[in-house]
């Protein structure tokens, strides 16, 4: 059963974080349903492949509920959760360089539901208009995985958060513990290296 205002409007973050300190698991539920889909999206793109992306999802939200108390601000739920993903993605893309695992392909990741390739691929939109169109925009896509792969972590959540997720530099600067200063001069270092690494497309 899903918690509700009296009113039947859907309830805020801060009433489901509220609702689930006071024991209706409900609540929880909610806010999982709420923000999965942007957790996996996060994760897919820092780790590389959905396997692993789910893998840390559930770790986190299992870790938000454990420390839900110590959540200061009730309404910044969101911001909060994908600070945890955005740790444990970079965690654990760490460990896995670490044990000398093969990068996956961001294939299944660049692209979500909401956002068509055309809108990452401009060659994309036109394949069919164009000879030769479609194989460009699947080079420029290996392109730019390949690009995203070799930026350092920091720039690369950065980009990640802000570019491709579009969170207010507020929020990404929470999420990644540091400044807005430094969410822009990160996002401006991914930028200048990814527009070198793809000179030849550009």
């Amino acid at each position: 059963m899903e918690v509700r205002r009296s009113t039947g409007a859907v309830p805020s973050d801060e009433e489901l974080v509220r609702h689930t300190r006071a024991g209706q698991l409900q609540g929880f539920d909610q806010l999982v349903e709420r923000y999965q889909r942007r957790a996996t999206s996060v994760a897919c793109r820092l780790l590389g492949n959905l396997h692993d992306a789910l893998e840390v999802c559930q770790d986190a939200f299992v870790r938000a509920y454990q420390n839900l108390e110590t959540l200061e601000d009730a309404r910044r739920f969101g911001p909060w959760l994908l600070r945890i993903v955005t740790n444990l993605s970079l965690n654990f893309r760490r460990n896995r360089a670490a044990a000398g695992r093969q990068r996956v392909s961001f294939e299944d990741c660049l692209v979500n539901d909401e956002r068509s390739r055309a809108e990452l691929v401009p060659d994309a939109a036109h394949s069919d208009e164009r000879p030769g169109a479609r194989l460009a925009a699947a080079e420029l896509s290996e392109a730019v995985q390949a690009a995203l792969a070799e930026l350092p972590e920091r720039q690369r959540a950065a980009l990640v958060l802000f570019s491709i997720e579009q969170l207010p530099q507020k929020d990404v600067a929470s999420i990644m513990d540091c400044s807005v200063e430094a969410v822009k001069w990160h996002v401006f270092q991914a930028r200048k290296k990814l527009k070198s690494a793809l000179a030849e497309f550009l």
